[in-house]
Parts: C-alpha cells; sequence; structure tokens
C-alpha cells in the first residue's frame, strides 16, 4: 500500500514542471521620465538604455527603436501550462537623431494554455 502511494505521488509530481524565464535586455524603467520629445538625442537613450531591443528603418531620417524585456515563470502541468510574470516596452521614434515621439508601458502579463 505505501509503495503504491509512493510511486502514485512519484508520477504526479514527475508530472509538473517550473521554468523561469527572461526574454530580452531589462533597462532602467526609471530613467525613461528623462526623455523629452524633440530635446532627447538618439546618443542620450544609447547611454542611458544601451543598445535597443530591435532597429527598424522607417524612412531615410526616421527610426524606431524598441527596448523590450520579460520576466517571468512557467509552470507545466499534465493538460495545461501557465505564464505569468512583468513585462516592460520603450518604442522610441528618432528623426535625424532626436528623439520625436515614444510610448512606455509595463506590468504585469498572464497567460494559460490548456
Amino acid at each position: 500500500m505505501k509503495f503504491s502511494i509512493l510511486l502514485i505521488v512519484t508520477l504526479l509530481l514527475g508530472a509538473c514542471a517550473t521554468s523561469n524565464y527572461s526574454v530580452g535586455r531589462d533597462f532602467p524603467a526609471d530613467k525613461v521620465p528623462q526623455i523629452t520629445k524633440g530635446e532627447t538625442t538618439a546618443d542620450e537613450i544609447l547611454s542611458w538604455f544601451g543598445q535597443p531591443f530591435s532597429k527598424s528603418t522607417i524612412s531615410a531620417t526616421e527610426e524606431k527603436w524598441v527596448y523590450s524585456y520579460i520576466e517571468g515563470q512557467a509552470k507545466a502541468v499534465v493538460g495545461s501550462v501557465t505564464s505569468t510574470g512583468t513585462t516592460k516596452t520603450l518604442d522610441v521614434l528618432i528623426e535625424d537623431g532626436v528623439v520625436v515621439n515614444y510610448t512606455f508601458s509595463e506590468g504585469p502579463m498572464s497567460s494559460s494554455v490548456n
């Protein structure tokens, strides 16, 4: 009887998995309020946040830089996967080496697949 219970517990625990993950490179969110549209330069953005996660050319004079970081934990149990964590994204539009617009978002995230 004890062996059967031990076997069942072992099988149930073996059917569960937890994994921590991160995507992108973390960046200092406390620097975002220092960005001033029409004044902050691309060089200042680089010195505050480092190289962006991605760069896109919009036109001959415009670029979009994206800083993105996701950190969380995924838990898999037989038949479902649940992921929780935090995400932050900074999108910066640069024209002729100067920030003309930006957006910043930060918050919790969660998803579940059954």
